[in-house]
């Protein structure tokens, strides 16, 4: 560089005139092993992928999108192992699948029986994860990082016989995700794992007689039509999975992008959550007009149901402090952060 050309430059960056922003453009993949008939996933491709590329577009870049949801890259339970080897720089993982590799983020399906109020529970979830710093440790090990939790609305029955007493769960088989199977404890039904997009051809073909899920999916995905008797106990709303970013692309990119995708995935988490608490209502009224019939379990009922569960939340405490993991902190925290929340449990699951 000559001495004139140095000068030059000194004296525009002394001077605070801003240099012309390079353009760049980027090509990210964003998966989902759901459907966008699931909200979490219908919101990315409606709000998050077509707001950040604007705002990235007014930086004086540009984002090619490929969405890929549905399962056309990985399944529901393969979604975290994409991101996490780059096969895909965006993916919503539903992390209820994994727990193994992502033990502390199951805590709200092992303190069943809280809110129904789905935004009260996401706000804890942000809290505790600012209280929690081994909860985005073990993320990072997953080489990803959480751009916007995201919560489903409650959960109840939908099975293809009725349900006036609990004790008519006894002797059949339920499916369900994850370690909501634990709720399955307390009474003498047979727990089956197993995923949304299998749930409706289980029914059908008898290996389940029902199936434990939220609301915002019965309808849409007909689950009505072969179990129509939806019993409304109120498992309460939960934390299920999350739209995450790998951790070498995110690192990769300039802060001021950085700031877009992370206040358009924060926008994303909102509205994700109206979106199910939402759909949860329609979605049973719509079952409703196909044929559903929805009872009540009265709150007696759902407070006896709550006790007749070992404590599964203490269990799951103490097996993970054994690891040495902080399974009881985490456990205590989210007890205290919900009832500071103005959440009610019918059981206190930090109880010893």
């Amino acid at each position: 560089m000559t001495r004139l050309m140095k000068t030059t430059l000194t004296g525009v960056l002394l001077s605070g005139v801003a240099l012309p922003v390079v353009a760049e453009t980027w090509n990210f993949t964003v998966i989902a092993g759901h459907p966008p008939l699931t909200r979490g996933v219908s919101a990315i491709s409606d709000h998050f992928v077509p707001e950040v590329s604007k705002r990235v577009a007014e930086l004086g870049h540009t984002i090619n999108w490929t969405e890929a949801y549905a399962g056309a890259v990985a399944p529901p339970t393969g979604v975290l192992e994409a991101v996490e080897s780059g096969v895909a720089e965006f993916g919503y993982v539903p992390q209820l699948f994994e727990g193994d590799k992502l033990p502390l983020d199951q805590i709200t399906y092992i303190t069943p029986f809280g809110t129904s109020d789905l935004l009260k529970v996401m706000g804890v979830i942000d809290k505790l994860y600012a209280e929690i710093p081994a909860m985005t440790e073990a993320w990072a090990d997953n080489n990803q990082k959480v751009l916007a939790p995201v919560g489903i609305d409650t959960y109840h029955f939908v099975t293809k016989f009725p349900i006036e007493d609990v004790a008519d769960l006894d002797g059949h088989k339920i499916g369900t995700a994850g370690l909501a199977l634990n709720w399955l404890k307390g009474v003498d039904a047979t727990p089956v794992a197993g995923s949304l997009p299998d749930f409706y051809n289980s029914m059908s073909t008898g290996l389940y007689d029902g199936v434990m899920t939220f609301e915002s999916v019965v309808a849409p995905y007909k689950f009505y039509e072969v179990a129509p008797y939806i019993t409304k106990i109120n498992f309460g709303a939960q934390y299920a999975s999350a739209l995450t970013v790998n951790l070498d692309t995110w690192d990769s990119l300039p802060d001021d992008v950085q700031q877009v995708i992370q206040e358009v995935a924060n926008e994303y988490r909102d509205i994700a959550a109206e979106s199910y608490n939402e759909g949860g209502k329609a979605s049973l009224a719509k079952a409703v007009e196909g044929g559903a019939t929805i009872t009540d379990l009265s709150d007696e009922q759902r407070a006896a149901y709550a006790e007749k569960l070992p404590n599964i939340a203490r269990e799951w405490a103490e097996k993970l402090d054994a690891q040495g993991k902080p399974g009881t902190e985490v456990l205590e925290t989210y007890m205290r952060l919900s009832k500071e929340a103005g959440i009610e449990h019918v059981r206190d699951w930090a109880a010893k």
